[in-house]
């Protein structure tokens, strides 16, 4: 697995936090100029790289088609058109994937693009268990012992699942005896609880889906997240390179009219 880009950045230590965001709110209303909030330390880029050759459940998504359009030699730059599906690679799920009256991926509020970061590792049991879920007793476990998770939040669950990417066929995890897929996922009462008893704007995982791979048509688990307004993020990287709280991740959404998702950068300051 490729080493993710470690760089320098610059200005406040301290991440978000809604409180501050309307403390400064005030001081500007009163004529102020608030600083700023400029997440500090290092990068770690959550994304995978996105190829033609990227693995899709096909009944659903086609491979990424990639046209070279022009040649520096022919036409003096370089350009090539791109053809793929909003659900490839490192994406994001709006609420409008699941909900006809939900937000497209361009009315996500820029302010829930920038949160904090809250990893719950499940990467012994995925080992063990391809098909595990996320349970509310792993969100209780995590919380005692770094505390509720934030407001705003983005929860992310980290298999050990992006280490597979490289492995051909290891990703999918296609059962041919079973007839299904073997990854993890997301239960449905985890979704019920961090849509009812907790405040998170997303939810996202280093699988191909939020729902575990022997239900992909039954996507129970989009069905309770994505009508109740969080969106979601599949296929994240690097999970391992961030620590469980404290690091502030910013989500970089594309922002096309109408769009139910798309291909997105994801990146963590530690």
């Amino acid at each position: 697995m490729c080493s993710p880009e470690t760089i320098i950045g610059a200005a406040s230590a301290e991440p978000p936090d809604p409180s501050r965001r309307t403390r400064a709110a005030g001081t500007a209303e009163q004529g102020g100029t608030p600083a700023p909030y400029v997440p500090r330390g290092a990068v770690r880029d959550l994304t995978h790289v996105l190829s033609t050759g990227w693995p899709v459940f096909e009944l659903y998504v086609k491979p990424m088609e990639m046209r070279r359009l022009a040649n520096l030699a022919e036409h003096e730059y370089n350009a090539f058109e791109l053809t793929y599906n909003e659900h490839i690679g490192t994406h994001v799920d709006a609420p409008a994937h699941f909900d006809d009256d939900g937000l497209t991926v361009e009315q996500i509020p820029a302010q829930n693009l920038l949160a904090p970061l809250a990893v719950v590792r499940v990467r012994e049991r995925a080992a063990r268990d391809n098909l595990t879920e996320l349970s509310v007793d792993d969100l209780l476990r995590w919380e005692s012992r770094h505390g509720r998770i934030p407001d705003g939040a983005l929860l992310a669950v980290d298999n050990g699942w992006s280490e597979r990417i490289d492995v051909p066929g290891a990703f999918l995890n296609y059962d041919e005896k079973e007839g299904h897929y073997r990854h993890p996922g997301i239960s449905v009462e985890a979704a019920h609880f961090l849509v009812e008893e907790r405040s998170v704007v997303g939810v996202g995982i280093d699988t191909p889906s939020l729902e575990p791979g022997n239900r992909p048509a039954d996507p129970f688990t989009h069905r309770v997240l994505l009508p109740a307004g969080l969106y979601g993020i599949e296929n994240l990287a690097h999970l391992d390179t961030v620590p469980d709280i404290g690091a502030t991740v910013v989500v970089g959404a594309p922002k096309h009219a109408g769009g139910t998702g798309g291909p997105a950068r994801i990146l963590a300051f530690v």
